[in-house]
């Protein structure tokens, strides 16, 4: 895991390697252990580099024997050991023992096709000089974050937004639309960011830079055809197979490996899968001092396992304290207070392993969330033609109109998933009747219609929830502490299998992940395996319910708010409104605390010590 960034398209090459270093610096916490830079006269590569595989001789960016392909990468290419020894027997010769290089030969045998053969997280950069192309890429589901800037000199990239603020004459234009998208959804959707000039590369996409021309294609899509016919108990024995040789695969390093412990389904499966590599692994678990719902069931899980546990207990005073730097961390306002705990146990992790496995994705994969179930509502057909026809037939009228909600799963999906109507936030931030995001989801359903109702709604959060917070979230938390996460439920085989299950298999009965619990029943406990859902999230209502979130409301409302300019006032005040929002308010107020701090590090300029200094109330309340 590492920060890469770049430049191509140069007017002054010592010029660029000075921003491509000072872009390497910034991302210092994504690759302590060393750095790298290559320019020519048209491109410059670099890259902060944390060492997982072949310690002493995998700096980057490195070149093929003729100097002809350079790259610079971000992640990790799990199936790397299979594929250089089919490159070696097609006549390759490595000069070093990293994954890295793997793509270089590749690259050299099938062009950026090359892409369709890579099992892994990853962004990379890939310089073609006989062709003068520069390739930005990123692994399919999106784990791995890639920013770029494309102006009339030059394409600018990195692996987090502030690397790119640091190019001087880089402007921070903030784009409204994304402000509004972030009240409703709680992120910032790619490939849209929080300024107008830059943009996220999409998921299982690559840009194309040739000659100052850019082009961005697609080279992968999750499967959107459900197969009825397959008994249950080849359906488990697949499961088991894929999900045993994805973390068999991800648990290569030459550094210690861990595991999250959550005592959930999710990473206990892991957990289990691991054990079967034989090997015991360090497994970790992190909770609040008055909630320790996780500690027995992971303590469950690592005795059933072999895994060594390892127990931490912290303070809720400490989010208030971490805030302002997790912000600074994220690059972009993002909602989810899991960054908190998901922060607190990276760094913990850290000081005994260097790569740390963890259960993110089971949920939209096999069924874990309570909006998937949808007994009660009409299928997908049926709630579009009755919820059309009632829509009609409403007229003026309130009463149809919430009745053709109501048979729509869609909608019903979306006013759970959302923190503010997308029609008041626009309204409040003059910006027109449209409803992108809106429109955005309902276009995902369009595209995942052949599936079933539940099977639908988890191909939306594969492509907007779990891009959208989680992996932002994963990704930038584990980074700020050193520590690279891998993800073995989003091997991209156990992806397309699972998308392919119709979503009252996964979920018979209406039992969130029935068919993950029925695979491992008897390989793990039951209590284990039919504890109800646990979050990961802190008790985000509990902290901002008394003293702190009061201390909270008068920061964004009682002094010259950074992001009034962003929001109205009024429309702050509203929303705060504990009448309007009942049990939502500590939700929307913890959003709109990100936002401001974000207003006031990226927009404003101030530094961290500023902007702790401002929230120093905040601490003492929350004790």
């Amino acid at each position: 895991m590492c920060g890469i960034a770049g430049l191509v398209g140069l007017r002054d090459v010592a010029e660029a390697t000075d921003d491509v270093r000072r872009m390497c610096r910034e991302m210092r916490h994504r690759g302590p252990d060393d750095s790298g830079v290559m320019s020519s006269d048209q491109v410059v590569l670099g890259q902060a580099r944390l060492s997982i595989i072949d310690l002493a001789g995998g700096h980057q960016p490195l070149s093929n024997e003729t100097g002809t392909v350079w790259i610079t990468l971000n992640g990790e290419i799990y199936n790397y050991r299979e594929l250089r020894d089919e490159l070696i027997r097609r006549g390759h010769h490595f000069k070093t023992a990293t994954d890295t290089e793997v793509i270089v030969h590749l690259y050299e045998e099938r062009g950026i096709a090359c892409l369709h053969e890579l099992n892994g997280m990853f962004a990379f950069a890939l310089w073609d000089a006989d062709r003068r192309t520069l390739f930005l890429a990123r692994d399919r589901l999106g784990i791995k974050p890639l920013y770029y800037q494309v102006t009339a000199r030059r394409l600018a990239f990195a692996s987090e937004l502030k690397a790119l603020l640091t190019i001087p004459g880089v402007a921070r234009e903030v784009d409204r639309e994304a402000v509004a998208e972030y009240l409703v959804m709680g992120y910032v959707h790619e490939p849209r960011t929080p300024f107008v000039n830059i943009r996220k590369l999409r998921a299982a996409s690559y840009v194309e830079w040739r000659e100052g021309h850019v082009r961005e294609e697609r080279y992968w899509q999750v499967p959107t055809v459900s197969h009825l016919d397959t008994p249950i108990p080849t359906l488990v024995d697949e499961l088991l197979y894929l999900l045993e040789d994805a973390t068999r695969l991800q648990m290569r390093a030459d550094v210690p490996v861990g595991v999250f412990a959550s005592g959930g389904l999710d990473s206990s499966a892991i957990m289990w899968a691991a054990a079967r590599q034989g090997v015991s692994v360090q497994a970790f678990v992190c909770e609040f001092d008055y909630l320790k719902a996780d500690t027995p069931y992971a303590r469950m899980a690592a005795a059933a396992t072999g895994a060594r546990l390892e127990e931490r207990h912290l303070g809720a005073a400490s989010a208030w304290k971490l805030l302002p730097r997790l912000v600074w961390h994220l690059d972009e306002p993002l909602a989810d207070p899991a960054i908190v705990p998901c922060y607190l146990i990276a760094r913990e992790a850290r000081d005994t392993v260097k790569v740390i496995l963890n259960g993110t994705g089971g949920d939209e994969l096999f069924g874990g969330y309570p909006r998937y179930n949808v007994r009660g509502v009409l299928p997908f057909v049926a709630a579009q033609r009755v919820g059309a026809a009632l829509g009609r037939l409403s007229g003026g009228s309130s009463t149809l109109g919430r009745a053709a909600a109501a048979l729509d799963y869609r909608e019903r999906y979306l006013r759970r998933i959302t923190f503010l109507w997308e029609g008041d936030v626009r309204r409040a931030l003059g910006l027109g009747s449209d409803l992108p995001v809106t429109d955005r989801i309902r276009s995902l359903f369009g595209a995942a219609q052949r599936l079933d109702t539940t099977g639908s709604m988890m191909y939306v959060d594969l492509h907007e929830y779990l891009p959208g917070d989680l992996f932002m979230l994963l990704d930038k938390m584990t980074m700020a502490a050193s520590l690279e996460a891998r993800v073995p439920l989003l091997d991209h085989r156990l992806v397309e299998f699972a998308a392919r299950i119709p979503g009252h298999i996964k979920m018979r009965g209406g039992q969130l992940k029935w068919l993950l619990r029925e695979a491992l029943r008897g390989r793990l406990p039951d209590e284990l395996l039919d504890r109800p859902k646990q979050g990961f999230g802190p008790p985000v209502t509990a902290w901002l319910g008394g003293d702190a979130g009061e201390a909270a409301t008068r920061f964004l409302t009682e002094r010259a708010s950074r992001s009034c300019a962003l929001v109205p006032e009024a429309a702050v005040r509203r929303w705060l409104t504990p009448s309007a929002l009942r049990r939502r308010r500590a939700t929307v107020l913890w959003a709109l605390l990100v936002l401001e701090l974000w207003s006031l590090i990226f927009v404003e300029g101030e530094t961290l010590d500023s902007a702790d200094a401002m929230v120093g109330g905040l601490t003492g309340a929350a004790a």
